[in-house]
């Protein structure tokens, strides 16, 4: 069956989110390991204290979960717990795969949607070191939502249309 039209420009749209969010992710675990060289440099070598650092380590660090928990989604690469046997047959295969897409987009709505609560909230809430607002930090829990959303879309049409996932 050939893929729609609107199938393929949400694949394209996913392709192109995937590779934004692992050259993002890469950035900020650069800069996150370079902070950090600098903050044990400062405090062993050059005995002083830059509490900056470990501010934007922090946030780095946060910023790389949250986007690889949404790579994550559309890899389907999160940590499994082997419980049952690889294969149960087609109809409780499909339906265990259901249930775990439905654990992940109940966790994907929570994200998006108590997130924008959260992110409206650091709005009034500084940064203690740096006295950036707070609402930079919090809006990666509903960035995170909407990406595994989005990605999600694509893991069940692959699973209902019996396609390999991407």
């Amino acid at each position: 069956m050939p893929p729609t039209q609107s199938w393929s420009h949400l694949k394209r749209f996913n392709d192109r989110l995937d590779r934004v969010l692992s050259v993002v992710c890469a950035v900020l675990l650069t800069v996150m390991v370079t902070t950090i060289f600098v903050q044990v440099l400062a405090r062993y070598v050059f005995l002083a204290s830059t509490p900056w650092s470990e501010e934007i380590a922090v946030y780095c660090f946060i910023w790389v979960v949250f986007l690889g928990t949404g790579l994550g989604v559309r890899d389907h690469a999160h940590l499994v717990a082997d419980l049952l046997p690889d294969t149960m047959g087609p109809f409780w295969d499909k339906t265990l795969m259901v249930f775990s897409h439905g654990m992940v987009t109940v966790t994907a709505l929570v994200f998006l949607w108590y997130g924008l609560d959260y992110a409206i909230l650091g709005m009034t809430r500084l940064s203690f070191s740096m006295g950036f607002p707070m609402f930079y930090v919090y809006i990666s829990l509903p960035i995170t939502g909407a990406v595994m959303l989005l990605f999600l879309i694509e893991r069940y049409h692959a699973l209902w249309v019996g396609d390999t996932a991407p």
